[in-house]
């Protein structure tokens, strides 16, 4: 990496916070250049996850169960109970061809 291809990043530590810093990267046999490179990296990879908080995954829990048609609604047995259950007459079907046949 050329030097125009890379910027700095400054920050300020107290006694207390680069003492721990400077003997958390020694321990782990760094620089603190390249703790604080891998710290920032971390720190940003941490911020970028996804929010379980987001509406986008707690929509279901937002649902009124009365707002769910009848056809929505389980009684949540195992697809085995169901397999065991049907017995190939209720319903009739035909396997459409693959794809792959040209048809």
């Amino acid at each position: 990496m050329s030097s125009n291809d890379t910027k700095h990043v400054q920050t300020e530590l107290n006694e207390e916070e680069y003492e721990r810093f400077r003997k958390f990267a020694e321990e782990h046999g760094l620089s603190l250049k390249e703790a604080s490179h891998e710290a920032l990296i971390a720190w940003v990879e941490r911020q970028q996850q996804a929010d379980p908080n987001d509406a986008a995954f707690t929509v279901l829990d937002d649902l009124d169960d009365s707002s769910l048609s009848l056809t929505a609604q389980t009684d949540a047995r195992e697809e085995d109970d169901l397999v065991d259950e049907w017995h190939g007459s209720d319903e009739s079907f035909v396997l459409a061809e693959e794809p792959s046949s040209g048809s």
